[in-house]
């Protein structure tokens, strides 16, 4: 009968949807990027570049590209290939590349940095422009703006999941320029509440104070992101060059918080509790979830009932890192977060995928 019920489980598991949270990047490890030829010199020069990235994408640390470590591993960035090819893009040739997920780890851990989960925040991006008339107006995804293709291309090199608005009729009645430049919270909410994004950025574009800065543009930003907000400023003397830096400053925030980096001496275990979990099919992908989160070692399920679970993790880092990265998923809303510093155990409930 165990032998039996140990089956069942694995049946189970195997057929079982992997939950979602946030947005679920699919290819971490992998990096397309512009070659000249397939000269050996070119292709070098490109699996570098690609290797760069992933380091980027995967910490969302700009500062790793400095430590020696990191640098050591660009010179040999050969160790690191699994395998690449060529592809032929719209215009240019592309070398892709896969590279070898634990040997990255290692090397953005013993660098000092951490790695970001895959699960990453879709932001909502409310763009609003003061041109050299001062006349103001939104960006929305249909208008041809340079701008609006550095920031598209940055995030996908840095993997931010974003949107931009569609700026239709609905749009247009529940939310003005006005509304925006003056970051108005209730109208920006119920507008952006159409698009289902994780978290909102008002980024506001404008000629820069000479005063103030040698740069003729400035663009000012805050990212509302459940009940956390952040704000910054970038500039830049090419409007065109904003976007790009809008989301190196916006990924380098929440990478900082949200990163885990592995720390020998917090290793141990660490105890959670997930409710509203009625069925196995649920315990299973509960603990899937929790198995994907970085620095967590093995997840083994204490016990369970009325729709409860009590998991023990194997973790490499503090507690409170594991919680951070829970606490920004869809499927764990936490449910003693305001008290949760004085319990043994914080309790989680479980939404359905």
């Amino acid at each position: 009968m165990r032998t039996l019920f140990f089956a069942i489980l694995l049946t189970v598991l195997c057929c079982a949807n992997t939950a979602q949270a946030a947005v679920e990047l699919k290819q971490m490890y992998q990096a397309r990027v512009p070659v000249a030829s397939q000269a050996a010199a070119d292709r070098d020069a490109a699996l570098q570049e690609a290797l760069q990235r992933t380091f980027i994408r995967v910490s969302g640390d700009d500062s790793l590209l400095a430590h020696e470590e990191v640098r050591l591993a660009l010179q040999n960035v050969r160790n690191f290939v699994q395998q690449y090819g060529y592809q032929q893009g719209d215009d240019e040739l592309l070398l892709w590349v896969q590279f070898d997920q634990p040997q990255v780890d290692r090397t953005i851990q013993s660098a000092g940095s951490g790695i970001w989960s895959n699960l990453r925040p879709e932001l909502l991006f409310w763009l609003v422009l003061e041109d050299d008339r001062l006349q103001r107006s939104i960006i929305g995804t249909g208008d041809i703006e340079p701008l609006v293709d550095q920031l598209r291309e940055q995030a996908q090199i840095r993997g931010l999941p974003v949107k931009l608005p569609l700026l239709d009729l609905n749009d247009s009645m529940s939310l003005s320029v006005l509304d925006l430049w003056a970051r108005f919270d209730d109208r920006i909410d119920f507008a952006s509440s159409r698009y289902d994004a994780d978290g909102v950025v008002v980024a506001r574009i404008y000629q820069s104070d000479r005063a103030v800065t040698d740069q003729a543009w400035t663009l000012d930003w805050t990212l509302k992101l459940a009940d956390m907000r952040w704000r910054g400023e970038v500039s830049a003397d090419e409007r065109a060059n904003l976007g790009a830096k809008l989301i190196a400053d916006i990924s380098k925030q929440l990478s900082y918080r949200y990163r885990i980096s592995a720390n020998a001496e917090a290793a141990g275990l660490w105890r959670v509790n997930i409710v509203n979990l009625p069925s196995v099919t649920d315990v299973l992908q509960a603990e899937q979830r929790l198995n994907s989160v970085p620095s967590v070692n093995r997840v083994q399920l204490v016990s369970y009932g009325e729709h409860q679970a009590l998991f023990e993790l194997h973790i490499q880092t503090e507690a409170e890192q594991i919680m951070r990265a829970l606490d920004i998923t869809k499927q764990f809303e936490p449910v003693n977060q305001q008290q949760r510093d004085s319990f043994a155990t914080p309790v989680y409930r479980w939404s359905q995928p």
